[in-house]
């Protein structure tokens, strides 16, 4: 009698453990491309917000998927989507959107246009100073894998590289 309950303590443990529900992502990998397979739960979702999307690019971070297009009035939208099993199996919809580049002073859409061509979806704020020199110049933060970086770039989208002529004018 024992044993007949070991074991169906067993099975039921088994079952039990069976019966867990573990989202998870695979990278598949051709070449030197990455491409990831995002839970079916949320691509539909992501469709549906964004029908007009063309080129949406998938990345997985700590328990939220990134979806990023470059997509409405000269902005770089990013959609985050949760990976909780609770909000995925339930069918809510948990995300939240950002519009990128944060525009910190008046920049023209020129210059917009001209920092989302050159830094793609890395691209986080446009500030526009005035250099040592009196030319208007237009420093642009970057945040490429958690790290930021500062660039600075005139309204030709020329990138400066030497740090002197750069420099804030302070005479008034």
């Amino acid at each position: 009698m024992k044993k007949i309950i070991l074991a169906v303590i067993v099975l039921a443990a088994g079952y039990a453990l069976n019966a867990q529900v573990t989202v998870a992502y695979k990278v598949q990998t051709t070449g030197s491309d990455k491409t990831y397979i995002v839970p079916e739960l949320i691509r539909p979702s992501v469709q549906t917000s964004y029908p007009d999307a063309t080129m949406v690019t998938w990345q997985p971070t700590t328990g939220w998927w990134s979806a990023t297009d470059k997509v409405e009035n000269n902005r770089v939208i990013h959609a985050y989507y949760s990976t909780q099993p609770y909000y995925l199996e339930k069918g809510r919809d948990v995300n939240y959107i950002v519009a990128l580049p944060v525009i910190n002073t008046y920049v023209p859409e020129s210059v917009i246009t001209a920092a989302i061509n050159s830094y793609g979806t890395t691209l986080y704020s446009i500030t526009k100073i005035k250099a040592a020199n009196n030319d208007e110049v237009y420093q642009v933060g970057l945040m490429e894998n958690g790290t930021a970086k500062t660039v600075w770039m005139n309204s030709e989208s020329v990138v400066y590289t030497d740090i002197n002529i750069i420099r804030v004018n302070n005479d008034k």
